[in-house]
């Protein structure tokens, strides 16, 4: 099973300026392009770093990170788990995976398990899609970024998604089936608690498989209204976070978006079973229909 980390949020603070003529000010200190800073470990086997940089170019040219005055650069450190943190002297003892931070800035890690290149587990690919989609959540909302919304099924359940799609569209396999299986009753029973990381922790949210399901239950009902499978998809996995949400204000952005209440949608998981198979995407949805239409 896989070992999922916190984002550990570094607070950024950043001032905006207008001119008297209403002109737009550019910001010259802002790059033009989102750039990423590879350290990929010699640990790591070459089937997998070729992979790695393969996985970012589709990544980059699917949902490019649009770089931000407060978030533009984003360095990488991956490594074998075999080998003792080769990368302590930039990121002290990070492990695991996670977009985390120091007083250097942010930092991507992954810390790929031996075993999943013993198993050829796809863990090792989808890890990068998930950590990867988290980075371009970030340039969609500066609040997400900075730590002023927490809300684990819609941010971590959407990742998970995401990198379930990724794995389904690029490499034919259902990542879904494969890992995402364990969903609590909880998530149909007591969805709530599934807005914080303390209060869903353990065996609730195993490899976010209730948050993933939750997330999905989200897009079912609103093809039920009337959208596509891939509108449904982009409103939720891109479209809200557009919405910039806080912790005070997302249920009012929730059900501009959504057009349906949270306690509404609370309600509706009711009727569900706890089952992910109930609530699977199409195996012929891709990534491309979703982003580009």
């Amino acid at each position: 099973m896989r070992k999922l980390y916190f984002i550990f949020i570094v607070l950024l603070i950043f001032s905006c300026s207008s001119s008297e003529n209403n002109e737009e000010v550019v910001d010259d200190s802002t790059p033009s392009e989102f750039t990423f800073e590879y350290n990929i470990h010699s640990s790591l086997p070459s089937e997998w770093t070729t992979e790695f940089y393969v996985i970012m170019d589709v990544l980059k040219k699917l949902i490019p990170s649009e770089p931000k005055n407060y978030f533009s650069k984003l360095p990488i450190y991956a490594w074998n788990s075999n080998t003792d943190k080769p990368y302590k002297d930039k990121i002290g003892d990070a492990s695991g995976a996670s977009i985390s931070g120091n007083s250097e800035g942010r930092y991507m890690v992954l810390e790929i398990p031996e075993d999943e290149f013993k198993f050829n587990a796809m863990h090792r690919y989808s890890v990068i899609a998930h950590e990867y989609y988290h980075v371009y959540q970030m340039s969609l909302s500066k609040n997400f970024f900075d730590g002023n919304i927490e809300l684990k099924w819609m941010s971590e359940g959407s990742a998970a998604t995401f990198e379930s799609l990724y794995i389904q569209d690029k490499y034919s396999f259902n990542y879904f089936k494969d890992a995402q299986t364990s969903v609590h009753s909880d998530a149909i029973n007591n969805p709530s608690i599934f807005e914080k990381f303390n209060t869903s922790g353990g065996d609730k949210d195993i490899n976010y498989s209730s948050s993933v399901f939750m997330f999905l239950v989200l897009t079912k009902e609103l093809q039920k209204n009337g959208m596509t499978e891939a509108g449904a998809f982009k409103l939720a996995i891109n479209d809200f976070w557009l919405k910039d949400p806080t912790d005070s204000n997302w249920k009012v952005k929730f059900e501009e978006i959504f057009n349906i209440s949270v306690p509404g949608f609370y309600n509706i998981l009711k009727s569900y079973t706890n089952d992910i198979n109930s609530v699977l995407p199409s195996e012929n949805l891709k990534l491309d229909s979703i982003y580009k239409g």
